[in-house]
């Protein structure tokens, strides 16, 4: 049910309004806490996690800072190195390897004959190739510590690049012999001419061991990825693990992620977890050491926790301070409409009292001070209606029995001059007839008008006589089928002489198979010819108007336009009223009792149907609309 204000008990006003009040205040401040709570819970719980991605990034940046310097120091050792000797520096590179156990492989490669000048000396014997270049490789691969001379040193970029660059390179994560591994390479140069290298190689075995033992919070994990984003570790799906980049995610958030990542720089994005489909934010963070990031993978739900029990808190809070102060809202709401209450009851047995015609019943109510003026005013209100209720019967009377008065002299004087109007219209109509003997054109014109203002003389008397049985409830219909079509084409062939006198073009526009009707033909044809008589009286010489009838939405239609005078806007409400005329100046020129449009309008309700007028302003024509249902649409012409 729709809640009415203005219907709306006083008590329940108050109640309603202190209760929105309070809600309001307490949606808008628990609105603003929650907000404020949520931000600073939000923001503490982003920057814990960001300062534990770029914690773990630090550790890891140590760890490759550390393996790096192993790998400088070989170089920079080597560039002083004069001695030759190669047993001397195998057994330096071998004792690094033990020394470090992260390390899963250390080693020097030379130039040919850039060494010792002995490569020739060395070809194919232990730890060389057929080139007996010094590339001694001390690794771990394959379980014990071996040496073996490098492999593929021509096309890898471990070698490679310090030749083409002679600069350091921490190379992207790579398969050699089966193991993935990461080389930390320093150039070897003397003066400015590079001549070998110095570097160690690192397992990322170990980098996967110490990331998965990251937890945050319940289910949060961390990763490790290249540059190019090759992941390094990953806590469920070991197959991943240097073989499936970000982007082969095809998700475009961890996408920009690695952009991120290949230009070295830092963030977080919202998005899915690819493994366990959860809401999650990604933190990353750039290792320095080898442009690698790690990478922090937070449940969304599990990190902003603390802000969703927070937020119900205060909204549990909120709503029993709501219940509070409502009912606090009722107590002074109920001390303020107790003696209203008992002020309406008095009222409501005077106004019954009133009802049934006691004036004499008075207000006696107990309320305080700033209540007492009102049952005081009430019973000055009763003095004075009680006067005026004695006065108006006395004029109600009078007045009934004037309008019993007109309504007889109405009908009397309309009785009266019919009967003498149809005599002297009949024997006027002989004489033009020259049945009583021939008469001169003069005459004849005088005869004419004499008829002519005698049939208008005959259609007021009839609309008065109309009038009286209205106002008497006497108006009887004979309902039947009739054909509109017929009746309208009647009535313009009719009209049609009237119409060529005024020099107005008659025009009719009938739809071909109008269907039937059930209506009265005599009453019908009144309010057609009533409407027809009006558009011709008010329209100017040269002038057109038009009968339109068509079907539309199980109704039959009639329209008639004319060309005529127009009627203002703020007058068309009034066109259909008793006696309405639009100014006196019309009524004298072109005659009328204001009653034809209102005899109209009640034959057109009285076959179900209604009748309106439109005109776009004076001068500009009248368009009235005449819509009469149809009771059956399968009966045709």
């Amino acid at each position: 049910m729709k809640m009415n204000w203005a219907t709306m008990p006083l008590r329940a006003k108050l109640i309603l309004s202190i209760v929105i009040g309070l809600f309001l205040v307490l949606a808008v401040t628990t609105a603003v806490i929650i907000s404020t709570a949520t931000f600073q819970q939000e923001k503490l719980a982003y920057q814990q996690s960001i300062e534990t991605t770029k914690n773990l990034a630090n550790k890891f940046n140590g760890d490759m800072q550390s393996n790096h310097a192993i790998g400088q120091t070989i170089a920079n050792s080597m560039v002083e190195y004069e001695s030759g000797n190669r047993d001397e520096v195998n057994a330096i590179l071998k004792r690094l390897l033990v020394e470090n156990p992260n390390l899963i492989g250390t080693y020097v490669a030379f130039e040919p004959n850039a060494f010792d000048g002995k490569d020739e000396l060395y070809a194919d014997t232990f730890g060389h190739d057929s080139t007996g270049r010094f590339i001694p490789y001390w690794t771990k691969i394959g379980g014990s510590l071996h040496l073996e001379p490098l492999l593929e040193y021509e096309t890898l970029d471990y070698y490679q690049g310090p030749k083409n660059t002679k600069s350091e390179v921490i190379t992207e994560p790579y398969l050699y012999q089966g193991e993935l591994i990461v080389s930390y390479v320093t150039p070897v140069t003397r003066d400015g001419k590079f001549i070998g290298i110095g570097g160690v190689d690192v397992s990322l075995n170990y980098i996967d061991e110490d990331v998965n033992q990251v937890r945050v919070f319940d289910t949060g994990y961390a990763l490790a990825a290249s540059k190019t984003g090759i992941l390094l570790s990953h806590p469920v799906n070991k197959e991943w693990i240097g073989t499936k980049t970000l982007t082969d995610f095809e998700d475009p958030k961890i996408v920009s992620m690695a952009k991120d990542i290949k230009n070295g720089t830092g963030g977080n994005i919202e998005t899915l977890d690819p493994t366990t489909g959860k809401e999650v934010i990604m933190f990353y963070e750039p290792v320095k050491t080898g442009n690698y990031s790690f990478i922090l993978v937070v449940p969304k739900d599990e990190m902003l926790a603390g802000v969703t029990a927070l937020r119900n808190e205060l909204i549990i809070v909120s709503v029993i301070a709501l219940f509070f102060m409502g009912g606090l809202g009722y107590m002074i709401a109920l001390s303020v409409t107790r003696p209203i209450d008992d002020i309406v009851d008095d009222f409501k047995y005077i106004s019954d009292d009133a009802l049934h015609g006691k004036l004499d019943s008075r207000a006696d109510t107990e309320v305080e001070v700033d209540f007492k003026e009102i049952p005081v005013r009430l019973n000055e209100i009763l003095d004075a209606l009680k006067k005026n209720s004695d006065e108006l019967k006395k004029v109600n009377e009078e007045l009934k029995s004037l309008d019993r008065m007109k309504d007889e002299f109405l009908s009397n004087v309309s009785h009266e001059l019919k009967t003498p109007l149809t005599l002297i219209k009949g024997y006027t109509e002989l004489l033009c007839e020259g049945k009583m003997g021939e008469l001169n054109k003069e005459q004849i014109e005088v005869q004419n008008k004499v008829v002519r203002n005698a049939e208008r003389l005959k259609r007021l008397v009839d609309s008065l006589l109309y009038l009286s049985k209205i106002q008497a409830s006497n108006i009887e219909y004979v309902f039947e089928t009739v054909k509109v079509r017929e009746i309208i084409e009647i009535i313009l062939e009719d009209m049609r002489m009237l119409a060529d006198q005024k020099g107005i073009e008659l025009e009719m526009n009938l739809e071909e198979d109008l269907p039937k009707i059930n209506g009265d033909r005599d009453k019908l044809t009144d309010m057609i010819t009533n409407i027809v008589d009006n558009a011709i009286k008010f329209t100017p010489r040269g002038g057109k108007v038009t009968v339109t009838s068509f079907k539309k939405e199980g109704d039959i239609n009639i329209v008639v336009k004319d060309t005529g005078i127009g009627i203002p806007e703020d007058m068309i409400d009034k066109l259909f009223q008793r006696f309405y005329q639009l100014d006196a100046s019309r009524t004298r020129k072109y005659g009328g009792t204001g009653l034809g449009l209102y005899i109209s309008k009640t034959i057109a309700q009285a076959h179900h149907g209604d009748i309106w007028a439109t005109s776009e302003g004076q001068g500009k024509g009248t368009e009235v609309h005449i819509k009469i249902p149809i009771p059956d649409s399968n009966v045709r012409l």
